[in-house]
C-alpha cells in the first residue's frame, strides 16, 4: 500500500479572539454588620498573637525587625488584590493558594434561587508578609470598613477582602508541618535510634535580595542554636523558591508546640518543613525467573546528538541491549556508589525507551539517549535494593542543575546535550502526593520546559498498598472469574482516591503525565496462586495513581501499557472481606526488560510493571514520532515546513492526538457514576483515564479514509488565528459515520505566586456544526484547564457543503495569571478527519489535492 504521510496545513489567518463559555452559581456572603461581628474578635486574637511573638523576638533576636506571615482566608477570589497589597509599605505579597471551604450559615452557594447545602466553595488563602507599620495601616483599613467609611482609590480591594473574609490569622507551626510527612519521617528515624535528621526548610520567597539574605542569616542563626548545620542553600527566582537543606540532632522537633523560646519551628519566615530523599524506587523481589537473551540482532547505532534524555538511576551501560546506545553524563560521581547488580531502574527504563517491550521484537531507536544519574542506591535499605534521591542534595536544586547542564553547560563546560527535545522523569516524591498546591518541583519543570522548549514526560507514581474488595473472603473463589471482581476493584480505587493521588511533580502543567494501563505483550500459561483482578486490558492499572491535576486540570494526561499487575490473596482477609497483596516479582506477565544480573552477566532480562514502564514507552513513542516528523520535513510535497522551533511542541501534540477512552468509559460509568453526578466527564473519568489510551498507529501515518493535518504558529494575548481545513467533496451529504479529532498544545510561562499560575491560556472551539458532529469523551471545561486541549467529535447525519468548503478552526489566546505582555506563545495543532475503513470516500487524496491549491494560492 502506498505510504500516506501526515500533511501540513497552510499558515493561519488572523482574527479576533473567540469568546469563552462559563457560568455557575453565586456565593452568599454575610451582611456587613454580621461580618463585623465575625471578624472583630479574629483581629483581636491576631493582635494578641503578634504582641506575644514580638516580645519573644525582643528577648531572643536583638536587632532583627519582626515580620509576620499573615493568612487571609476568603471565600471566592479577589482579582488584582496583589496591586492593593503593594500600595502599603511593609506589606509584601507572598503567594495565593487555593482551598475548598464547606458551606455554613454565612457562606454558601445560591443556584437557581435555591441555597445549595452540599456544594463546597472555592476559597483562597492570601499569604502576606507584614511589618509593624503595615499592620497598623491594615488595622486602620479594617476600622474604616467597620465604621462604614469610604475607601480611597486604589484601596477598594481591601473593602472587598473584608466583605469576603472567612478568617485572618498567623501562619503557624501546624501550617509548617501540614501534609509534609516530616514528622512521620522524624518519628520513624527516632524509632530507628538515629541521632541526626536531615530535612528541607522551605522559606517564604522574598523578592528583595537583601530581605532574602537577612532571612537566611536569621534562620542559619536559629539552626546553629539547635546545634544544626546548613548543607546547602538554593534560590531559584523564576519559581519563587528559596530553601535550605539542614542537618540537626534528632531531638530538634520534640515538643514543637510548647518550646517557650523563638525556636526554628516558630520562625515566621519559614513556609514548610519537608523530608528529603523521598523519591524512592524499589526493585523487584528476587526470583529465579531470569531469562537469558537469545542471539541479539545487531543494528547500527547512528552517532548523532540525542533527542531523548533520561534522569534516573545509573543503567548498566555494557548490557548487551544497551551497549553503545547510552551517553552517560555523571558530573556528581554517582557511579562510584553503585555495584553493577544495583543498576536496576535505570537499566529497565533505558531498555524500554530503546527497544520497547522485548516480547514485541520491535526495532530499537537508531540513535543514543542521554543519561544523567540523579539517584543512588539507598544505603539504609539493603534488603530491597532500592534507589533514591540522595539526602545530601535538595531535589529541586539537583533537577535544576541537571537540566541547565543539558542546555547551557556547567561552568566553563559546553551544553551536554542541547538538541534534547524530551526528558523522561519516572520517579516521584512519595512524601508529596498532589494536594491543591503546585509543588516547587512541578513549578521548576514548568519553568524549564518553557525556557528551553523541552517536553518533560512524568510518571504518576505507583500505589503498592493492599486492596480490600467488597466480597466476603470465603466467597471469593466462586467469584474470581466473574466481572463483578473488576467492578469491585474500581470501587476500591474510587473509595481510596486520597491515598492514590499522583505524586509530585506529576501536576506539572507544561509536562505530559503518564499513567499505566493493565496491558503488556507477554504470554503466560498458568497463574498458580496469583490473581489477576483486572480482566480488561484497556483499563487503568490497579497500581497506577490517579488525578486530577492543578485546578482540576486533566492528569494523568495519557495511559500507556504498564504491564499486568498480579496479586496474591491474603489468607487472613480484612475483617471478613477478601484482601489482596501486591506481587512484585520478576515473572511474567509484565514487560520484559534488560536486567543487571547478579553474576556480572550482560544478557539477562526480567519482567517488570508500573507507571515508570508506561512513561518509558511514552518516551519511546515520542522518539518514533520525531523520526516520522524528520522524514516529513525532508519529503514535504506541499510546503509550510515545520521548523525546529516547533518540533518539541509537535511531539507533545501528537502524543496526545492518538488518545481515546475506548471501552473503559462505559465500564467506569456503569460502576462509578452516581445518577445525580453532573461532573462525571469533567472530573471523575479524567482522574482515571486522562485523555485515554494512545494508539500510536493513528499518530504516525494516514490511510485512504483517514488524514491528519499539522499546523503551527505563534500568538499573542487577545488574538485569534484560523486554520482552514479543506473538506473532501465526496463526504458532502453522505450519511456515514465520521470522526473529527483536534489537538492543541503549548508551553505557558508561569506566575508562581498567582493562583491562576499559567500566564497564557490557548483554546479552540470545535467546529462541529459544519460536519454535524458532536463532542465525545472529556468535558469541554476539563480540556481547557491545562496546556493541552484534545477533542473528539463524531456524527453520522448527512452534512451538505460546497465544493470548496473548509472547516475553520480558530485558536485563541488570553492572559490568565497576568504578566504576559506582548510575549508570543508558540503552539502546534493536529487535526484528523476520518470515516470508517472500507467506506469508499477517498478522504486523503481529495484533501491533499485541495491543500496543494490552497498553498499555491497563499504563496501567490
Amino acid at each position: 500500500m502506498e505510504e500516506k504521510p501526515l500533511l501540513m496545513l497552510p499558515t493561519p489567518t488572523t482574527a479576533d479572539r473567540a469568546r469563552r463559555n462559563g457560568g455557575g452559581g453565586n456565593v452568599h456572603y454575610p451582611p456587613r454588620n454580621q461580618q463585623i461581628n465575625r471578624i472583630t474578635p479574629k483581629f483581636q486574637r491576631l493582635e494578641s498573637a503578634i504582641a506575644r511573638q514580638n516580645a519573644s523576638f525582643r528577648d531572643s533576636l536583638t536587632g532583627v525587625t519582626p515580620e509576620h506571615a499573615l493568612v487571609f482566608e476568603t471565600v471566592g477570589t479577589i482579582e488584582d488584590f496583589v496591586k492593593a497589597v503593594n500600595k502599603i509599605d511593609g506589606l509584601e505579597w507572598l503567594i495565593e493558594l487555593q482551598e475548598y471551604i464547606s458551606p455554613d450559615d454565612d457562606f454558601y452557594e445560591i443556584k437557581d434561587g435555591e441555597r445549595n447545602e452540599d456544594k463546597e466553595l472555592s476559597g483562597r488563602l492570601f499569604l502576606i508578609m507584614s511589618d509593624q507599620q503595615a499592620l497598623r495601616e491594615l488595622k486602620s483599613l479594617w476600622d474604616r470598613y467597620r465604621n462604614g467609611e469610604a475607601f480611597v482609590r486604589g484601596y477598594t480591594k481591601f473593602r472587598d477582602l473584608f466583605s469576603q473574609l472567612k478568617d485572618i490569622r498567623l501562619w503557624d507551626v501546624e501550617d509548617r508541618f501540614f501534609n509534609t510527612g516530616l514528622l512521620e519521617d522524624w518519628e520513624y528515624r527516632l524509632k530507628e535510634n538515629e541521632e541526626i535528621i536531615r530535612f528541607e526548610v522551605e522559606l517564604w520567597y522574598r523578592s528583595n535580595q537583601t530581605k532574602r539574605q537577612q532571612v537566611s542569616a536569621a534562620i542559619r542563626d536559629l539552626i546553629s542554636r539547635e546545634s544544626g548545620r546548613i548543607i546547602t542553600e538554593s534560590v531559584i527566582e523564576e519559581i519563587a523558591y528559596h530553601a535550605l537543606l539542614v542537618e540537626a540532632p534528632i531531638g530538634i522537633f520534640e515538643d514543637i508546640q510548647n518550646k517557650p523560646d523563638v525556636s526554628l519551628v516558630k520562625a515566621d519566615s519559614i513556609m514548610y518543613f519537608r523530608p528529603v530523599g523521598q523519591s524512592i524506587v524499589i526493585s523487584p523481589d528476587d526470583s529465579d525467573e531470569i531469562i537469558e537473551l537469545e542471539k541479539i540482532e545487531e543494528t547500527e547505532v547512528v552517532q548523532r546528538d540525542p533527542i531523548i534524555a533520561l534522569l534516573d538511576g545509573l543503567p548498566l551501560q555494557n548490557h548487551s541491549l544497551l551497549k553503545d546506545r547510552l551517553i552517560i553524563d555523571d558530573p556528581d560521581g554517582y557511579e562510584e556508589y553503585y555495584q553493577a547488580n544495583e543498576r536496576i531502574h535505570g537499566t529497565s527504563m533505558a531498555s524500554l525507551i530503546i527497544h520497547g517491550e522485548l516480547d514485541s521484537n520491535e526495532s530499537p531507536i537508531p540513535w543514543p539517549i542521554y543519561i544523567r544519574p540523579i539517584m543512588r542506591p539507598n544505603p539504609n535499605d539493603w534488603m530491597n535494593k532500592s534507589e533514591h534521591i540522595p539526602e545530601d542534595v535538595l531535589l529541586v536544586d539537583l533537577i535544576h542543575r541537571a537540566v541547565k547542564r543539558i542546555f547551557e553547560g556547567d561552568g566553563t563546560e559546553p551544553p551536554a546535550a542541547p538538541n534534547v527535545k524530551v526528558i523522561n522523569i519516572s520517579i516521584g516524591d512519595l512524601s508529596r502526593p498532589f494536594d491543591l498546591q503546585m509543588s516547587p518541583w512541578a513549578r521548576l519543570l514548568d519553568y524549564l520546559s518553557y525556557k528551553y522548549n523541552v517536553l518533560f514526560l512524568i510518571s504518576t507514581g505507583n500505589y503498592t498498598g493492599s486492596m480490600t474488595l467488597d466480597i466476603a473472603r470465603d466467597e471469593f473463589q466462586q467469584y474470581k472469574d466473574d466481572p463483578i471482581v473488576e467492578k469491585k476493584v474500581l470501587e476500591n480505587i474510587s473509595n481510596n482516591i486520597l491515598d492514590r493521588r499522583i505524586l509530585s511533580p506529576s501536576e506539572s502543567m507544561n509536562s505530559i503525565t503518564i499513567g499505566a494501563s493493565h496491558t503488556d505483550e507477554s504470554t503466560i500459561e498458568t497463574l498458580g496462586r496469583r490473581v489477576d483482578l483486572m480482566k480488561h486490558s484497556k483499563l487503568v492499572s490497579p497500581i497506577s495513581r490517579v488525578g486530577l491535576g492543578y485546578r482540576n486540570s486533566i492528569k494523568p494526561d495519557l495511559l500507556f501499557p504498564g504491564g499486568r499487575q498480579l496479586y496474591v490473596e491474603n489468607v487472613l482477609g480484612d475483617e471478613g472481606s477478601a484482601k489482596f497483596d501486591i506481587l512484585n516479582n520478576t515473572n511474567a506477565p509484565g514487560q520484559r526488560v534488560a536486567f543487571p544480573g547478579k553474576q556480572g552477566k550482560l544478557t539477562e532480562t526480567i519482567y517488570t510493571r508500573g507507571t515508570s514502564n508506561a512513561n518509558a514507552l511514552a518516551t519511546r513513542m515520542t522518539a518514533k514520532t520525531y523520526m516520522m516528523l524528520e522524514k516529513l520535513r525532508e519529503n514535504n510535497e506541499i510546503g509550510t515546513n515545520l521548523t525546529d522551533e516547533y518540533m518539541t511542541l509537535m511531539l507533545k501534540t501528537l502524543l496526545v492526538h492518538g488518545a481515546s477512552w475506548g471501552q473503559a468509559y462505559s465500564l467506569l460509568e456503569e460502576t462509578l457514576r452516581n445518577p445525580e453526578d453532573r461532573t462525571f466527564k469533567d472530573k471523575n473519568v479524567p482522574r482515571y483515564l486522562g485523555y485515554g489510551f494512545v494508539d500510536g498507529s493513528r499518530v504516525l501515518n494516514c490511510t485512504d479514509q483517514r488524514i491528519t493535518l499539522l499546523g503551527f504558529s505563534k500568538i499573542k494575548k487577545d488574538e485569534g488565528q484560523i486554520f482552514n481545513v479543506p473538506l473532501p467533496p465526496s463526504l458532502s451529504s453522505k450519511s456515514v459515520k465520521r470522526r473529527l479529532t483536534v489537538s492543541l498544545s503549548w508551553f505557558t510561562p508561569i506566575n508562581a505566586n498567582n493562583l491562576k499560575y499559567r500566564q497564557a491560556q490557548l483554546w479552540f472551539n470545535p467546529p462541529g456544526d459544519d460536519l454535524l458532529v458532536n463532542r465525545l469523551e472529556a468535558d469541554w471545561q476539563a480540556v481547557q484547564r491545562g496546556t493541552v486541549q484534545h477533542e473528539i467529535l463524531e456524527g453520522d447525519r448527512a452534512a451538505p457543503f460546497l465544493e470548496d468548503a473548509s472547516l475553520g478552526i480558530k485558536v485563541s489566546c488570553r492572559e490568565d495569571a497576568g504578566g504576559l505582555g506582548d510575549i508570543e506563545i508558540p503552539y502546534t495543532l493536529a487535526v484528523t478527519l476520518e470515516v470508517a475503513e472500507g467506506i469508499d470516500i477517498p478522504i486523503y487524496n481529495e484533501i491533499r489535492e485541495k491543500l496543494r491549491t490552497m498553498v499555491n494560492v497563499q504563496a501567490r
